[in-house]
């Protein structure tokens, strides 16, 4: 576990990482979670180290006022349950203590929108710290959305997994730890390659395909700040929810969907292998960006189910 964490529950904190990856879960999907989590305890209660119920509640109460808590209710429920397992009087917090806000539905860009995001990696600004942070905004962005991977996907990327002979990547290690090959557009797959060139000039040694300074791969929240970045230079709204980088990859969804529909092709047998694709571990999961894109779509018959599903006898 390469995170800091500071508080008392640091040590906890990282136990509960490790204890969640034996468990088959990506080891790091609480990390910006905890990273938050340690901070406050940190601040507020540094000489704490088990969870009570006046902790957790005073910092989910204060963090519910500006987003949705959910991920961060399941981080603290898994850390109290660890403490539990390690013979500590810990508060395992209740996971339907707060009302669920509406599902927010994932912002769908305009094609001039994504036009002017795209422009904007072009002309990322040259940082002294990471020069090569100016590089990588184009590159990383356009696989990911190319794609249709989720973030915490392109952004751990080896050099290895690229097979530029082929035109594929390999990504390793995903959710649920699955493992899946892709075909990449050739395009995309010639910048990558040059990419490679420059990125390996600055940092040699490093075996991620996209580095940070420190040689390991770029961390979810550095990938958030450049994506925001980009976004802001683009000059696109700037007051919507939930715009992080995996909207790279519902756009991707949808807008495959959208082209499918327009040249008429039958997506009863198309949507099978963009589940694959996108590396989904259900159908449903696929059928969820229905909803995504215009009624006029949504109502068509456009798929006859009895093809997907087996008829229960």
């Amino acid at each position: 576990m390469k995170s800091s964490f500071n508080s008392k529950f640091s040590a906890d904190i990282k136990g509960m990482m490790e204890w969640r990856g034996v468990l088959g879960y990506t080891e790091s999907c609480y990390e910006y979670e905890m990273k938050k989590f340690d901070q406050y305890c940190l601040e507020h209660f540094p000489d704490e180290d088990v969870l009570t119920w006046n902790i957790v509640l005073t910092y989910l109460t204060e963090l519910r006022k500006s987003r949705d808590v959910r991920v961060d209710i399941a981080a603290i429920r898994n850390l109290g349950k660890f403490q539990v397992q390690k013979g500590k009087s810990a508060c395992v917090f209740p996971a339907g203590y707060f009302s669920h806000k509406k599902r927010k539905l994932p912002y769908i860009m305009s094609k001039e929108e994504t036009r002017r995001f795209f422009k904007a990696t072009d002309n990322y600004p040259r940082r002294d710290n990471n020069p090569l942070t100016e590089y990588t905004a184009p590159v990383i962005f356009r696989l990911q959305f190319s794609c249709g991977m989720r973030p915490q996907e392109v952004r751990l990327l080896k050099r290895q997994d690229f097979d530029f002979k082929n035109g594929t990547v390999y990504i390793a290690d995903s959710k649920r730890h699955k493992d899946r090959c892709i075909a990449v557009d050739q395009r995309i797959m010639d910048m990558c390659g040059k990419y490679d060139g420059i990125a390996r000039s600055m940092y040699p040694g490093t075996e991620f395909f996209f580095p940070n300074k420190d040689n390991e791969g770029i961390s979810n929240e550095s990938l958030t700040k450049m994506f925001h970045r980009c976004w802001s230079l683009a000059g696109n709204p700037e007051n919507i929810e939930y715009c992080t980088p995996y909207i790279l990859r519902h756009n991707y969804a949808t807008q495959t969907i959208m082209r499918w529909t327009e040249e008429g092709k039958d997506l009863g047998q198309y949507l099978p292998y963009l589940s694959v694709y996108m590396g989904h571990e259900t159908f449903h999961s696929t059928l969820y960006y229905f909803h995504l894109i215009p009624e006029r779509i949504a109502k068509m018959d456009c798929m006859n189910m009895a093809e997907v599903i087996p008829e229960v006898e």
